[in-house]
């Protein structure tokens, strides 16, 4: 399926953009609590970097299906600076740095190639701007989206004040080797250009405490396993099952880990919020978090639950799709295993046994999760 890319020349444009972010963030998402800046007369939702973004867009049979924007650092800031850390990417900052963000797509053409051949369209002029890293902040149910892209988390993620927990992840533009790794579609647009190994250089140097593991199974599965399962077994101390991959056998666990990505915290990160979006389970590996929340149905009655590792959260919104009642925060440095959504419901089909003792898992945890505070 195939459309034209287009970048916004014309106000006619940019604001047919601004309407479909409104169908996506606003209305799909119900995102009109966290963007105050959204124009419910005019069903638009626009905000101050779009004033110096390339605004880019898909349109198929004549109709916008598909939008995203680019700003360049050199046109001006980009939103949430200090917490992208972008000062330790001198040399390149400020005039070689821009950021990707507010990607919509019409829901019916969500697994077509419109994404791919947006994405790409973006990848190509930046490098014909000669950018070398890219960044955006990832909710956690898109980190599998960008790591096949070439996306790479370098550093904890943070509270955004409109997308709740995200995660920074940037993509070196010049990074042949890597991109060719993933398997990336911007790969072979790539070799139409220089590339070095100047920034991957910068950003091991700067960021090695997180670019130095393997972060995802995006690279190689086997060697994504072989850095975690040592962790995840540990989690399972004798006669102690651990949540979810209680009664999974260790090829079992290889299997479910490979849907996941190891993301870092700090001490104080509200990593899920009442009413979040995504249905993404997490694992805690090292670390503990507090479960914060009011009982359904009682605004005056409050719970409160330590998990550790081992334990995880998210099954409720997982399984039944209803809104969160609970907050989760990090009570210290912590690092989990997030397990993407929709490669669950994949499991299914690819490996149905490993499905079934997981659904079980995540039952008894519901149960379990709902018997408590109701007690």
């Amino acid at each position: 399926m195939q459309g034209t890319v287009q970048v916004a020349k014309t106000d006619a444009e940019k604001h047919t953009i601004y309407r479909l972010r409104y169908q996506v963030y606003i209305d799909e998402m119900e995102g009109s609590a966290r963007h105050s800046e959204a124009d419910s007369t005019a069903q638009e939702l626009q905000d101050e970097w779009d004033s110096h973004a390339q605004h880019f867009y898909v349109n198929q049979d004549n109709d916008m299906v598909a939008c995203a924007r680019l700003v360049l650092r050199r046109h001006g800031p980009f939103e949430c600076e200090d917490e992208l850390e972008l000062s330790r990417f001198v040399p390149a900052f400020p005039h070689y740095l821009s950021m990707s963000s507010r990607l919509a797509l019409h829901p019916r053409l969500r697994g077509s190639s419109l994404l791919r051949q947006l994405t790409c369209a973006m990848f190509t002029f930046a490098r014909e701007q000669e950018i070398q890293f890219d960044f955006i902040d990832c909710h956690p149910r898109l980190l599998p989206l960008y790591s096949r892209l070439g996306y790479r988390i370098y550093r904890p993620g943070f509270n955004h004040p409109k997308y709740t927990y995200v995660v920074p992840m940037v993509l070196v533009l010049d990074d042949q080797a890597y991109l060719e790794r993933v398997r990336s579609p911007f790969a072979p647009i790539a070799e139409r250009f220089p590339c070095t190994s100047e920034g991957a250089e910068l950003l091991q140097s700067r960021f090695a405490e997180f670019t130095g593991d393997v972060q995802s199974a995006a690279c190689d599965v086997n060697e994504f396993w072989d850095l975690l399962k040592e962790q995840v077994l540990g989690l399972r101390p004798a006669g102690k099952p651990c949540d979810i991959l209680d009664g999974l056998a260790n090829d079992e666990m290889k299997i479910l880990s490979s849907s996941g990505h190891v993301v870092s915290c700090r001490t104080g990160d509200v990593v899920l919020s009442v009413n979040d979006p995504g249905r993404e389970i997490f694992l805690i590996l090292t670390g503990q978090f507090e479960v914060r929340g009011m009982l359904p149905g009682d605004r005056e009655a409050s719970f409160s639950q330590v998990l550790r590792p081992g334990q995880s959260f998210g099954e409720i919104r997982f399984l039944t799709e209803k809104i969160r009642y609970a907050s989760v925060v990090a009570l210290e440095p912590s690092r989990v295993l997030v397990l993407n959504s929709k490669a669950l419901d994949r499991l299914m089909a690819s490996a149905p046994q490993v499905a079934a003792k997981v659904y079980r898992n995540l039952a008894k945890l519901v149960a379990a999760r709902l018997r408590d505070t109701h007690m």
